[in-house]
Protein backbone atom coordinates (compact mmCIF):
# COMPACT_ATOMS: atom_id res chain seq x y z
CA UNK A 1 0.00 0.00 0.00
CA UNK A 2 1.19 3.25 -0.89
CA UNK A 3 1.07 6.53 1.16
CA UNK A 4 1.57 10.06 -0.16
CA UNK A 5 3.14 12.54 1.34
CA UNK A 6 1.67 15.85 2.07
CA UNK A 7 3.35 19.18 0.39
CA UNK A 8 2.55 20.98 3.16
CA UNK A 9 3.88 20.37 7.00
CA UNK A 10 6.29 20.60 10.01
CA UNK A 11 9.94 20.17 9.36
CA UNK A 12 11.44 17.19 9.72
CA UNK A 13 15.23 17.58 9.49
CA UNK A 14 15.41 20.35 12.01
CA UNK A 15 18.82 21.34 10.33
CA UNK A 16 19.18 23.83 8.07
CA UNK A 17 17.94 27.08 7.28
CA UNK A 18 13.88 27.08 8.36
CA UNK A 19 15.11 25.56 11.50
CA UNK A 20 17.44 28.28 11.95
CA UNK A 21 15.12 30.85 10.78
CA UNK A 22 12.63 29.30 12.96
CA UNK A 23 15.31 29.10 16.36
CA UNK A 24 15.60 32.78 15.48
CA UNK A 25 12.81 33.64 15.71
CA UNK A 26 11.67 31.92 18.42
CA UNK A 27 8.15 29.95 19.35
CA UNK A 28 5.34 30.13 16.83
CA UNK A 29 6.43 31.53 13.93
CA UNK A 30 8.22 28.53 12.04
CA UNK A 31 8.85 28.93 8.15
CA UNK A 32 7.70 26.23 6.76
CA UNK A 33 9.43 24.96 3.05
CA UNK A 34 7.85 24.21 -0.07
CA UNK A 35 9.37 20.53 0.36
CA UNK A 36 8.88 20.37 3.89
CA UNK A 37 6.44 17.33 5.22
CA UNK A 38 4.68 16.14 8.30
CA UNK A 39 6.72 13.23 10.45
CA UNK A 40 3.34 11.92 11.06
CA UNK A 41 2.99 11.09 7.11
CA UNK A 42 6.23 9.79 7.62
CA UNK A 43 5.07 7.30 9.90
CA UNK A 44 3.29 4.00 8.08
CA UNK A 45 4.66 5.05 4.93
CA UNK A 46 5.86 2.02 2.44
CA UNK A 47 9.67 2.10 1.66
CA UNK A 48 10.23 0.43 -1.41
CA UNK A 49 13.86 -0.75 -2.77
CA UNK A 50 14.99 -0.41 -6.75
CA UNK A 51 17.87 -2.48 -7.68
CA UNK A 52 19.11 0.42 -10.06
CA UNK A 53 20.38 3.79 -8.89
CA UNK A 54 17.53 6.64 -8.78
CA UNK A 55 17.97 10.43 -9.27
CA UNK A 56 15.79 12.61 -6.58
CA UNK A 57 15.77 15.37 -9.02
CA UNK A 58 14.03 13.78 -11.64
CA UNK A 59 10.69 12.89 -11.42
CA UNK A 60 9.68 9.19 -11.99
CA UNK A 61 7.02 7.92 -14.57
CA UNK A 62 3.13 7.09 -13.16
CA UNK A 63 3.43 3.70 -11.88
CA UNK A 64 7.04 3.40 -11.71
CA UNK A 65 6.52 1.75 -8.15
CA UNK A 66 5.53 -0.91 -9.16
CA UNK A 67 8.51 -2.21 -10.67
CA UNK A 68 10.03 -1.90 -6.79
CA UNK A 69 10.02 -4.37 -3.99
CA UNK A 70 8.06 -3.75 -1.28
CA UNK A 71 10.81 -3.96 1.57
CA UNK A 72 8.73 -2.75 4.91
CA UNK A 73 6.63 0.25 6.68
CA UNK A 74 7.97 3.19 8.94
CA UNK A 75 7.13 2.64 12.24
CA UNK A 76 9.11 5.50 13.84
CA UNK A 77 11.20 8.23 13.20
CA UNK A 78 14.88 8.25 15.48
CA UNK A 79 15.81 11.83 16.21
CA UNK A 80 19.31 13.16 17.49
CA UNK A 81 19.75 14.89 20.46
CA UNK A 82 20.04 17.78 17.88
CA UNK A 83 17.10 17.45 17.05
CA UNK A 84 18.57 15.99 13.60
CA UNK A 85 16.02 13.25 11.88
CA UNK A 86 19.33 10.76 11.47
CA UNK A 87 16.71 7.58 10.86
CA UNK A 88 13.37 6.35 10.17
CA UNK A 89 12.68 2.81 12.09
CA UNK A 90 11.17 -0.29 9.13
CA UNK A 91 9.30 -3.11 9.79
CA UNK A 92 10.25 -6.02 7.91
CA UNK A 93 9.15 -9.28 7.21
CA UNK A 94 6.11 -11.17 9.23
CA UNK A 95 2.59 -11.44 8.45
CA UNK A 96 -0.83 -9.24 9.54
CA UNK A 97 2.15 -7.99 11.80
CA UNK A 98 3.34 -11.36 13.35
CA UNK A 99 7.14 -12.49 13.17
CA UNK A 100 8.05 -8.65 12.26
CA UNK A 101 10.90 -7.04 13.46
CA UNK A 102 12.32 -3.94 12.94
CA UNK A 103 15.93 -2.48 11.30
CA UNK A 104 16.57 1.44 11.29
CA UNK A 105 17.41 3.09 7.58
CA UNK A 106 19.73 5.81 7.55
CA UNK A 107 17.99 8.86 6.20
CA UNK A 108 20.99 9.71 4.29
CA UNK A 109 19.91 6.22 2.44
CA UNK A 110 16.35 7.39 1.77
CA UNK A 111 15.37 8.82 -1.78
CA UNK A 112 12.39 10.84 -1.60
CA UNK A 113 11.16 10.61 -5.44
CA UNK A 114 8.14 12.37 -6.88
CA UNK A 115 5.98 11.40 -9.88
CA UNK A 116 4.58 13.10 -12.80
CA UNK A 117 1.41 14.04 -10.36
CA UNK A 118 3.52 15.14 -7.35
CA UNK A 119 3.16 12.18 -5.50
CA UNK A 120 5.90 11.33 -2.94
CA UNK A 121 7.89 7.69 -2.83
CA UNK A 122 10.57 6.63 -0.46
CA UNK A 123 13.00 4.28 -2.03
CA UNK A 124 16.34 2.74 -1.03
CA UNK A 125 18.77 0.82 -3.11
CA UNK A 126 19.94 -1.90 -0.95
CA UNK A 127 19.35 -5.47 -0.36
CA UNK A 128 16.42 -7.98 1.30
CA UNK A 129 19.08 -10.08 1.86
CA UNK A 130 21.22 -7.50 4.04
CA UNK A 131 18.04 -5.89 5.45
CA UNK A 132 16.82 -9.88 6.80
CA UNK A 133 20.46 -10.65 8.02
CA UNK A 134 20.49 -7.07 10.07
CA UNK A 135 20.68 -8.20 13.91
CA UNK A 136 17.54 -7.27 15.81
CA UNK A 137 17.86 -4.01 17.69
CA UNK A 138 18.52 -3.89 21.16
CA UNK A 139 17.19 -0.92 23.60
CA UNK A 140 20.55 0.68 25.56
CA UNK A 141 19.81 0.58 29.23
CA UNK A 142 20.59 4.19 31.30
CA UNK A 143 20.69 3.83 35.24
CA UNK A 144 19.86 0.29 34.96
CA UNK A 145 16.54 0.92 33.21
CA UNK A 146 15.43 0.47 29.49
CA UNK A 147 15.19 3.18 27.77
CA UNK A 148 11.86 4.54 26.97
CA UNK A 149 13.00 5.83 23.59
CA UNK A 150 14.37 3.73 20.92
CA UNK A 151 18.21 3.44 20.71
CA UNK A 152 20.12 2.86 17.32
CA UNK A 153 23.27 0.56 16.65
CA UNK A 154 24.78 1.20 13.11
CA UNK A 155 25.62 -2.19 11.30
CA UNK A 156 27.02 -0.52 8.18
CA UNK A 157 26.54 2.28 5.95
CA UNK A 158 23.09 1.25 4.47
CA UNK A 159 21.31 -0.37 7.68
CA UNK A 160 20.83 0.26 11.18
CA UNK A 161 19.02 -2.03 13.46
CA UNK A 162 16.49 -0.63 15.79
CA UNK A 163 14.37 -1.98 18.45
CA UNK A 164 10.95 -1.26 19.87
CA UNK A 165 10.11 -0.56 23.06
CA UNK A 166 9.55 -3.65 25.75
CA UNK A 167 5.42 -2.71 25.06
CA UNK A 168 5.67 -3.75 21.62
CA UNK A 169 7.34 -6.68 22.15
CA UNK A 170 5.27 -8.04 25.26
CA UNK A 171 2.48 -7.62 23.16
CA UNK A 172 3.57 -9.70 20.17
CA UNK A 173 4.95 -12.21 22.62
CA UNK A 174 1.30 -12.19 24.51
CA UNK A 175 -0.51 -12.70 20.93
CA UNK A 176 2.02 -15.42 20.11
CA UNK A 177 1.31 -17.32 23.25
CA UNK A 178 -2.45 -16.50 22.89
CA UNK A 179 -1.92 -18.35 19.54
CA UNK A 180 0.10 -20.93 20.04
CA UNK A 181 -2.72 -21.89 23.46
CA UNK A 182 -5.57 -21.82 20.52
CA UNK A 183 -4.04 -24.11 18.18
CA UNK A 184 -2.95 -26.52 21.42
CA UNK A 185 -6.45 -26.31 22.30
CA UNK A 186 -7.93 -26.47 18.91
CA UNK A 187 -5.24 -29.80 18.32
CA UNK A 188 -6.34 -31.51 22.29
CA UNK A 189 -10.01 -30.54 20.78
CA UNK A 190 -9.35 -32.46 17.67
CA UNK A 191 -8.10 -35.68 19.61
CA UNK A 192 -11.16 -35.71 21.67
CA UNK A 193 -13.18 -35.51 18.45
CA UNK A 194 -10.71 -38.33 16.98
CA UNK A 195 -10.76 -40.43 19.79
CA UNK A 196 -14.81 -40.53 20.12
CA UNK A 197 -15.64 -40.93 16.55
CA UNK A 198 -12.92 -44.23 16.96
CA UNK A 199 -14.66 -45.64 19.90
CA UNK A 200 -17.77 -44.53 18.07
CA UNK A 201 -16.61 -46.75 15.08
CA UNK A 202 -15.42 -49.78 16.78
CA UNK A 203 -18.66 -49.88 19.19
CA UNK A 204 -20.40 -50.30 15.91
CA UNK A 205 -17.90 -52.49 14.32
CA UNK A 206 -18.29 -54.90 17.36
CA UNK A 207 -22.12 -54.62 17.34
CA UNK A 208 -22.18 -55.84 13.94
CA UNK A 209 -19.22 -58.48 14.38
CA UNK A 210 -22.03 -59.77 17.45
CA UNK A 211 -24.81 -59.59 14.91
CA UNK A 212 -22.98 -61.62 12.23
CA UNK A 213 -21.93 -63.88 15.00
CA UNK A 214 -25.47 -64.43 15.82
CA UNK A 215 -26.67 -64.91 12.11
CA UNK A 216 -24.04 -66.96 11.48
CA UNK A 217 -25.48 -69.54 14.43
CA UNK A 218 -28.86 -69.05 13.02
CA UNK A 219 -27.28 -70.42 10.11
CA UNK A 220 -25.57 -72.75 11.24
CA UNK A 221 -28.61 -74.25 13.45
CA UNK A 222 -31.01 -74.35 10.21
CA UNK A 223 -28.90 -76.18 8.23
CA UNK A 224 -28.42 -78.71 11.24
CA UNK A 225 -31.69 -79.03 11.32
CA UNK A 226 -32.19 -78.75 7.29
CA UNK A 227 -29.29 -81.50 7.13
CA UNK A 228 -31.02 -83.90 9.87
CA UNK A 229 -34.37 -83.55 8.22
CA UNK A 230 -33.25 -84.46 4.95
CA UNK A 231 -31.05 -87.28 6.33
CA UNK A 232 -34.64 -88.66 8.33
CA UNK A 233 -36.44 -88.28 5.25
CA UNK A 234 -33.63 -90.19 3.40
CA UNK A 235 -33.72 -92.79 6.20
CA UNK A 236 -37.51 -92.94 6.10
CA UNK A 237 -36.93 -93.52 2.01
CA UNK A 238 -34.75 -96.28 2.41
CA UNK A 239 -35.74 -97.64 5.87
CA UNK A 240 -38.39 -100.84 5.81
CA UNK A 241 -39.75 -102.31 8.52
CA UNK A 242 -40.51 -106.29 7.31
CA UNK A 243 -41.23 -107.57 11.11
CA UNK A 244 -38.96 -107.77 13.62
CA UNK A 245 -35.75 -106.51 11.41
CA UNK A 246 -35.22 -102.95 10.09
CA UNK A 247 -34.24 -103.67 6.33
CA UNK A 248 -32.60 -100.89 4.60
CA UNK A 249 -33.65 -100.80 0.48
CA UNK A 250 -34.31 -98.64 -2.05
CA UNK A 251 -38.03 -97.05 -2.50
CA UNK A 252 -39.49 -97.05 -5.61
CA UNK A 253 -40.97 -93.73 -6.94
CA UNK A 254 -44.71 -93.97 -7.62
CA UNK A 255 -45.91 -94.48 -11.11
CA UNK A 256 -47.81 -91.79 -13.39
CA UNK A 257 -49.79 -94.30 -15.42
CA UNK A 258 -53.26 -93.14 -16.86
CA UNK A 259 -55.79 -95.65 -18.29
CA UNK A 260 -58.87 -94.97 -19.96
CA UNK A 261 -62.04 -94.52 -18.11
CA UNK A 262 -59.95 -94.36 -14.99
CA UNK A 263 -58.44 -91.29 -12.68
CA UNK A 264 -56.05 -91.21 -9.90
CA UNK A 265 -57.82 -91.71 -6.77
CA UNK A 266 -56.75 -88.97 -3.77
CA UNK A 267 -55.08 -89.40 -1.24
CA UNK A 268 -58.13 -89.24 1.27
CA UNK A 269 -60.12 -90.96 -0.75
CA UNK A 270 -57.73 -93.85 -0.53
CA UNK A 271 -57.40 -93.99 2.94
CA UNK A 272 -61.27 -94.23 3.41
CA UNK A 273 -61.53 -97.07 1.59
CA UNK A 274 -61.73 -100.82 3.47
CA UNK A 275 -59.32 -103.37 3.57
CA UNK A 276 -62.40 -105.51 1.07
CA UNK A 277 -61.78 -102.55 -1.34
CA UNK A 278 -58.18 -103.33 -1.60
CA UNK A 279 -57.06 -106.92 -0.32
CA UNK A 280 -57.02 -109.33 -2.89
CA UNK A 281 -56.41 -107.06 -5.96
CA UNK A 282 -54.03 -107.37 -8.37
CA UNK A 283 -50.23 -104.70 -8.33
CA UNK A 284 -49.69 -104.51 -12.03
CA UNK A 285 -46.06 -102.69 -13.61
CA UNK A 286 -46.57 -100.22 -16.11
CA UNK A 287 -47.34 -101.91 -18.77
CA UNK A 288 -50.23 -103.82 -16.88
CA UNK A 289 -48.55 -106.84 -16.41
CA UNK A 290 -49.78 -109.04 -13.26
CA UNK A 291 -46.73 -108.42 -10.47
CA UNK A 292 -48.69 -109.57 -7.26
CA UNK A 293 -51.65 -109.64 -5.48
CA UNK A 294 -52.54 -107.43 -2.26
CA UNK A 295 -52.24 -109.48 0.61
CA UNK A 296 -52.94 -107.21 3.69
CA UNK A 297 -52.77 -103.36 4.05
CA UNK A 298 -50.78 -102.43 7.39
CA UNK A 299 -52.19 -99.34 9.64
CA UNK A 300 -49.94 -96.49 11.37
CA UNK A 301 -50.02 -95.28 14.45
CA UNK A 302 -51.92 -92.26 13.04
CA UNK A 303 -54.74 -94.34 11.91
CA UNK A 304 -53.95 -94.33 8.34
CA UNK A 305 -52.89 -97.25 5.79
CA UNK A 306 -48.89 -97.26 6.21
CA UNK A 307 -47.69 -99.87 4.44
CA UNK A 308 -49.00 -102.54 2.00
CA UNK A 309 -48.10 -106.47 1.70
CA UNK A 310 -47.97 -107.86 -1.49
CA UNK A 311 -47.90 -111.46 -2.65
CA UNK A 312 -45.29 -111.98 -5.51
CA UNK A 313 -44.72 -115.24 -7.12
CA UNK A 314 -46.01 -118.65 -6.70
CA UNK A 315 -48.61 -120.80 -8.41
CA UNK A 316 -52.34 -120.61 -7.16
CA UNK A 317 -51.56 -119.75 -4.00
CA UNK A 318 -48.46 -121.80 -3.50
CA UNK A 319 -45.19 -120.56 -3.23
CA UNK A 320 -45.93 -117.05 -2.61
CA UNK A 321 -43.16 -114.05 -1.50
CA UNK A 322 -45.09 -111.49 1.08
CA UNK A 323 -43.30 -108.33 0.22
CA UNK A 324 -43.51 -105.11 1.99
CA UNK A 325 -44.09 -101.76 0.33
CA UNK A 326 -44.83 -98.47 1.28
CA UNK A 327 -48.37 -97.37 0.17
CA UNK A 328 -46.29 -94.10 -1.36
CA UNK A 329 -44.64 -96.59 -3.96
CA UNK A 330 -48.32 -97.41 -5.10
CA UNK A 331 -50.66 -95.51 -7.38
CA UNK A 332 -54.33 -96.21 -7.74
CA UNK A 333 -56.63 -95.93 -10.48
CA UNK A 334 -60.44 -95.97 -9.67
CA UNK A 335 -63.07 -96.66 -12.47
CA UNK A 336 -64.96 -93.41 -13.21
CA UNK A 337 -68.39 -95.08 -13.80
CA UNK A 338 -67.97 -97.84 -11.18
CA UNK A 339 -65.85 -99.10 -7.87
CA UNK A 340 -63.61 -100.84 -9.81
CA UNK A 341 -59.70 -100.14 -8.94
CA UNK A 342 -56.25 -100.84 -9.93
CA UNK A 343 -53.35 -100.64 -8.46
CA UNK A 344 -49.67 -99.41 -9.93
CA UNK A 345 -46.52 -100.43 -8.78
CA UNK A 346 -43.15 -99.36 -10.76
CA UNK A 347 -41.58 -102.66 -10.61
CA UNK A 348 -41.17 -106.11 -12.21
CA UNK A 349 -42.25 -108.98 -10.28
CA UNK A 350 -38.48 -110.14 -10.51
CA UNK A 351 -37.44 -106.92 -8.85
CA UNK A 352 -40.19 -107.95 -6.24
CA UNK A 353 -39.23 -110.79 -5.36
CA UNK A 354 -35.76 -109.49 -4.50
CA UNK A 355 -37.02 -107.27 -1.86
CA UNK A 356 -36.69 -108.81 1.57
CA UNK A 357 -39.44 -111.01 2.44
CA UNK A 358 -41.96 -109.61 5.44
CA UNK A 359 -42.16 -112.03 8.53
CA UNK A 360 -44.84 -109.58 9.98
CA UNK A 361 -44.90 -107.44 12.79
Amino acid sequence: MKRFLSTTAIVLTMTGAAFAEAHSEGFGNVAVEQTDFLASDLIGMRIYNSEAEVDAATPVANGAEQEWDDIGEINDIIVSKDGEVTAVILGIGGFLGLGERDVSISMDKIRILNDEDGDRFLVVNTSKEMLEQAPEFERPMMDGEAMEGEAMTETDDNVTVVTNGETETEEMANEVEAETEEMVQDTENAAENLEAETEEMANEVEAESEEMEQEAETMMENAEAETEEAVNEADANTTVITGDETVERELLPRPEVEREGYAAAEADMIQQMSADDLEGSYVYGANDETVGEIDTLLIGDNGQIDRVVINVGGFLGLGEKPVAVTFDELQVLKNVEGDDVRIYIDSTEERLESQPEYQGD
